[in-house]
């Protein structure tokens, strides 16, 4: 990891307990992808300020049944610039065939 981590005390509350935590898994890929450091902190803020900073929804794809649902921070900086640059849009693909349709590994 060359992105160092940023403070997360309410988060790290969240993995004292004795149930397994989201945030022990996060912190462990955050060892190797810079962006989950960057995630981690938005959600750091998003806890303390208890509000959410994503914006964005699912989008049509066509030939996809899910489609792709895109996420981007509203947590910026005076200058415009995002405070989590790494973080700054998060994309996922959700396929989620139609009743009766099956996808097969040549459609994906």
């Amino acid at each position: 990891m060359a992105k160092k981590m940023h403070p997360t005390p309410m988060l790290d509350e969240l993995e004292s307990g004795p149930w397994p935590s989201f945030v022990t898994g996060l912190k462990r890929l955050a060892q190797d992808k810079d962006y989950v450091v960057d995630l981690l902190g938005t959600l750091e803020t998003s806890y303390r300020t208890k509000k959410g900073y994503w914006k964005g929804g699912t989008v049509g794809v066509f030939g996809y049944g899910g489609g792709v649902i895109p996420r981007f921070t509203e947590l910026k900086n005076d200058d415009g610039t995002p405070v989590f640059p790494d973080a700054a849009e998060l994309h996922t693909l959700r396929v989620q065939p139609p009743p009766g349709m099956h996808y097969t590994t040549d459609i994906l």
